[in-house]
């Protein structure tokens, strides 16, 4: 939604709003189903003029926040994603490198899942694992037989996971049935919402985006109201509206007055 459309939302919310405070002005002050009547139609009215015209606007501000700060930030994005090894994984980063916005492309671990580890083997491969490989920093076997490797930046992937699966092999029987390349892709903000769609192209899978710019479009989602809670304050605002339109004599004459004592004083 461009800027123009916010305005004319804008716009058309207020003029549903001074219909119900005309409308107020023509309903003389002379019963109760006036009033109730000037409530429910303030209220009806706001709610249709807040799921209409206020929440879309209010849907699309985090939209507006990535489109300001892409322009005008320099700072980086982070974009983390898994290589399968079934495929050449030097290739796929070559190519991300040549995307339009890549600054860098970094390997920052590996995940291996292998056939069941007996008990007590995997306190022993935690151990030496770092040791067998120079490009090894973190070893971390889980639960369901799966291997967490941190490695070194710039460490080749392909060469450290056929080392691991040689080590791993040799030192337990264990064999890696399938393994992942963690990388990092480092971005300019301009350019991240491009390259994030192109990279599953490229054969690597999105894991996450990380940055300032998605640090401050999460914020902005936190602290907006639901829309459920927009839509119901604005049905509240329409009735406040509608009831200055019945009470405004009584208002403008209580203003008066309160000018008038405090100008004596």
């Amino acid at each position: 939604m461009g800027t123009l459309a916010v305005f004319i939302m804008i716009i058309l919310f207020f003029l549903l709003l001074a219909f119900v405070f005309s409308t107020a002005l023509l309903t003389p002050l002379i019963g109760k189903k006036n009033l109730l009547f000037v409530v429910a139609l303030g209220f009806v009215v706001g709610i249709i003029g807040g799921a209409f015209f206020i929440a879309p606007v209010f849907n699309d501000i985090p939209g507006m926040v990535r489109g300001i700060h892409q322009s005008t930030s320099d700072s980086p994005e982070i974009i983390e994603a898994n290589i399968s090894t079934d495929v050449d994984v030097n290739k796929v980063i070559s190519d991300i490198k040549t995307l339009e916005g890549v600054q860098g492309v970094e390997t920052v671990g590996i995940t291996l899942k292998t056939s069941p580890i007996p008990p007590g083997w995997w306190r022993d491969l935690e151990s030496r694992a770092t040791t067998s490989n120079p490009n090894i920093t973190a070893f971390k076997v889980e639960t369901n037989n799966t291997i967490q490797v941190n490695t070194t930046p710039g460490a080749d992937p392909s060469s450290t996971i056929q080392n691991l699966k040689d080590w791993i092999m040799l030192v337990s029987g264990i064999d890696v049935t399938y393994s992942i390349v963690r990388v990092q892709v480092t971005v300019d903000p301009s350019q991240v919402d491009v390259v994030a769609e192109k990279m599953p192209q490229l054969q690597a899978v999105v894991v996450s985006v990380k940055g300032p710019l998605e640090d401050d479009v999460a914020w902005i989602r936190e602290t907006l109201p639901n829309q459920s809670s927009l839509i119901l304050f604005c049905g509240f605002v329409g009735v406040l509206v509608g009831l200055a339109g019945v009470f405004i004599d009584s208002i403008l004459q209580g203003w008066q007055d309160f000018r008038g004592r405090d100008k004596k004083e």
